[in-house]
């Protein structure tokens, strides 16, 4: 019987392609990837959709009688009139001012101060008003709140119109069942109209106290030495580097790690022996690199996608440059090889997850320096400081974004220039130093090897 003709062997780069989808069906295609990775970032992506909507949503209206016990008579008219009235940004924005700066500077009474902005969407008022001129009705009042016949009542001691007097009194008292917005809507009437109404008994132009009181807000401006101005905004110096270089290292070491227990997690097993048989180490090296190099790309592409899509919504995508998405993509391509290549050659050499650390834990020190050094560079990212780590790999990468997205002068060209150049470079000797120590290896079992070993390995032809 004549031989049946062989199969024709898949080409290497064939072999490549089919390693690399393996690694990215693996991985990527798992329901708790696609959950994470695709499904929140789509989920936020509709919450910034609907936010108008949200915040256009009517509050129910405050309904009901107020009892106000004021001897001078003045105040119930004042608190009416500002209570019907919705406040203007201006009135919140200098209220939100006041009360953050006297208000402790603790992460709940700052989150309490800030929940302010809610007044900007005011609830419509339905509201019966009853004046109580004796004073000493405190209790008859406090006994309506408490029965339900009055949603609110207020109390004015006979000396709170005098200006010598502190403006502490001032008592209203509420229901339990009171919204929140509802009593920042009282409180803000009341508190109003007995300062209105002690600025008119002092005789004081009441809209010039206002101008006087409104601190003016410097317009600054950035003058470059070549004569170019630009609008100074402090916050997003600081924010927009920040994201860019999170959004770097999230992507990357996600990825990467992914890469790290794969490798581990094949070696030990056994798989990788198997693997081999049908295709060579260095192919194998480059598909797994390729295919987790895809993994990163999704992830940059919906959480990445997802920032643009909220400046958009804020329409603030004027702060973002074409030219720094563009340096962000080479630094995306330079710090995924860098770090996926030490963390296959890791992965290579050791056993199990706790060998690994103790030889990534060095190299992890240098990728940790964009986090300690981030506000030293981006407060000076043409510094000596910042010029020198960018171009000190593997963190090169992260303090290079760091400069070109928080410079307010550009970075002269050639030292853009010079550390991509340098970068690519180091990448390149990364992946070739990866690959011969994953030559040998792979198949390596026992003692996890030392450095100086790793470098022997590096070494052997």
């Amino acid at each position: 019987m004549p031989n049946s003709p062989q199969r024709p062997r898949p080409s290497s780069f064939t072999r490549i392609s089919m390693v690399a989808w393996r690694e990215f069906r693996h991985t990527a295609l798992t329901k708790g990837f696609i959950f994470g990775a695709i499904v929140v970032p789509i989920l936020m992506f509709g919450l910034i959709a609907l936010m108008p909507l949200l915040l256009s949503d009517k509050t129910p209206p405050l309904v009901g009688t107020v009892v106000v016990a004021d001897p001078s008579g003045t105040i119930l008219p004042r608190a009416k009139a500002i209570l019907e009235k919705p406040a203007s940004m201006q009135e919140v924005a200098q209220d939100l001012a006041e009360e953050l700066s006297t208000t402790p500077k603790d992460t709940a009474s700052q989150m309490g101060a800030m929940s302010k902005l809610s007044d900007l969407n005011p609830a419509p008022v339905q509201v019966e008003w009853r004046s109580e001129r004796d004073f000493n009705a405190v209790e008859s009042i406090k006994a309506e709140v408490r029965d339900g016949t009055a949603i609110a009542a207020a109390t004015i001691q006979p000396d709170a119109l005098d200006p010598s007097k502190p403006a502490t009194a001032l008592e209203l008292f509420i229901p339990s069942s009171l919204s929140p917005k509802h009593v920042r809507q009282l409180q803000r009437a009341f508190r109003q109209a007995l300062e209105d109404e002690r600025i008119a008994r002092s005789g004081v132009d009441a809209q010039l106290l206002e101008r006087l009181a409104r601190a003016p807000e410097p317009a600054t401006t950035r003058i470059s030495p070549q004569g170019s101005e630009a609008e100074e905004r402090t916050e997003l110096r600081m924010i927009v580097p920040g994201a860019f270089m999170m959004l770097l290292w999230i992507t990357i070491f996600t990825s990467a790690n992914y890469l790290l227990t794969t490798t581990i997690e094949e070696k030990s097993n056994k798989v990788m022996e198997v693997l081999l048989a049908a295709t060579s180490p260095m192919e194998l090296l480059a598909g797994k690199i390729f295919g987790y190099a895809l993994v990163s790309t999704v992830m940059l592409v919906m959480y990445g996608g997802l920032g643009i899509a909220g400046l958009a919504a804020g329409t603030m995508l004027d702060i973002v440059p074409i030219e720094h998405l563009v340096y962000f993509l080479l630094c995306f391509v330079m710090a995924y090889f860098m770090v996926a290549s030490m963390m296959a050659a890791v992965g290579s050499a050791v056993s199990d997850l706790r060998e690994a650390q103790s030889l990534v834990g060095p190299v992890m020190m240098l990728l940790i320096i964009p986090l300690v050094l981030w506000a030293p560079i981006i407060e000076n990212p043409n510094g000596l400081l910042a010029t020198i780590m960018s171009f000190v790999p593997p963190a090169s990468p992260f303090v290079l974004i760091l400069r070109l997205t928080a410079a307010t002068e550009p970075i002269p060209l050639w030292q853009t220039l010079l550390a991509l150049t340098w970068g690519f470079a180091c990448a390149y000797g990364m992946v070739w130093i990866a690959a011969r120590i994953f030559r040998v290896g792979v198949l390596m079992q026992g003692k996890p090897p030392t450095p100086r070993e790793l470098l022997r390995w590096a070494m052997v032809r």
